[in-house]
């Protein structure tokens, strides 16, 4: 019960059991009481008022220095992520310089014997006493060892395409002369698994690009169809010109690739798995530089494939200003 509704009841049992005229004498003392209270009720419902919005003020404080505290935090979260990514950056290019500097190295250490299997077969080709049987193993080896070191620069320029830095030399040639030499590398593998490889080209037809890098691709592609093809299969190589670009397609009639494979199929290091079991031997470097290379001639490249039945891995290349056909 407040003070004021008890001093209203007090007033209302004096005025039972006191005399009029004594209650009369009273009168302007319970005046003042009343009025003292009516003031304090005032005052209490002014400063509830005032609590309750202090209360309101408080609670909005809190929740802005709840706001604030989160955002501060999440500053101090993309600080931390932020240093962390600049450590990782640093760390990546230290291991990106230890990558270049092994491969410097492992290239040089490389092309010293390269070099002097090279110079030393062509000494035998040159010679006049050489038998011709002789001369043609020669040539292979020659040819062998000259794309054994394209194959190591081929290594190097991954590092350069990834960075940036790679530049493409193109010239003019004939895509029947590069074939020729593709067909004297792959010789022994279609002969040990017994492949034929049919080339459906115009000899006349003149390329304009990078002659080692499309070879690279050309001996890549086709190597790639021998391993996953059965002995006694063949290999077609076709060249075709649509819609103002140059389309050329390798089929074979191997195990196939299964579709969740081909995703990743041109990612670096990735390895193709023949019966779902067994990784063919290699760096798992030659489709995505296929495809770098490619792409470095503007250019574009896919594969389609079905297990059991084979695969086609197409590309194309503009062919203006690119490649041209004359003669």
């Amino acid at each position: 019960m407040s003070d004021a509704i008890y001093h209203r009841l007090l007033i209302r049992q004096m005025r039972r059991f006191l005399k009029p005229e004594l209650m009369e004498e009273l009168r302007p003392f319970l005046k003042s009481i009343s009025t003292f209270y009516d003031d304090a009720e005032k005052e209490r419902r002014l400063l509830e008022r005032t609590l309750d919005v202090s209360s309101k003020e408080l609670e909005e404080a809190n929740r802005s220095l709840r706001e604030q505290n989160k955002e501060l935090r999440a500053q101090e979260e993309l600080r931390a992520s932020r240093d962390e990514a600049i450590t990782a950056m640093q760390q990546a290019q230290e291991a990106n310089k230890a990558k270049d500097a092994f491969l410097s190295n492992m290239s040089h250490e490389l092309r010293t014997p390269l070099n002097a299997i090279i110079g030393f077969s062509q000494v035998l080709m040159a010679k006049k006493d050489t038998p011709d049987t002789v001369k043609l193993f020669v040539e292979k080896i020659n040819l062998s060892g000259k794309n054994l070191l394209s194959l190591v620069n081929t290594i190097l320029d991954f590092s350069k395409i990834e960075s940036g830095k790679m530049d493409i030399l193109k010239t003019d040639f004939l895509i029947s002369d590069l074939m020729d030499e593709v067909k004297i590398l792959i010789e022994p593998m279609t002969e040990k698994k017994s492949i034929k490889c049919v080339l459906q080209i115009d000899h006349n037809f003149h390329m304009y690009a990078d002659r080692q890098l499309i070879k690279q691709v050309f001996v890549n592609l086709i190597t790639n169809a021998i391993k996953f093809s059965p002995d006694g299969e063949s290999i077609i190589f076709i060249h075709e010109t649509i819609d103002k670009k140059e389309k050329f397609s390798i089929i074979d009639h191997g195990h196939g690739i299964p579709a969740e494979k081909i995703a990743t199929l041109f990612d670096p290091f990735t390895q193709i798995r023949e019966h779902q079991n067994e990784a063919i031997k290699g760096t798992g470097l030659g489709l995505s530089l296929v495809k770098k290379i490619i792409e470095l001639h503007d250019g574009e490249i896919w594969v389609e494939s079905t297990v059991g039945i084979g695969s086609c891995f197409s590309f194309i290349l503009p062919s203006e200003g690119k490649i041209e056909k004359v003669g």
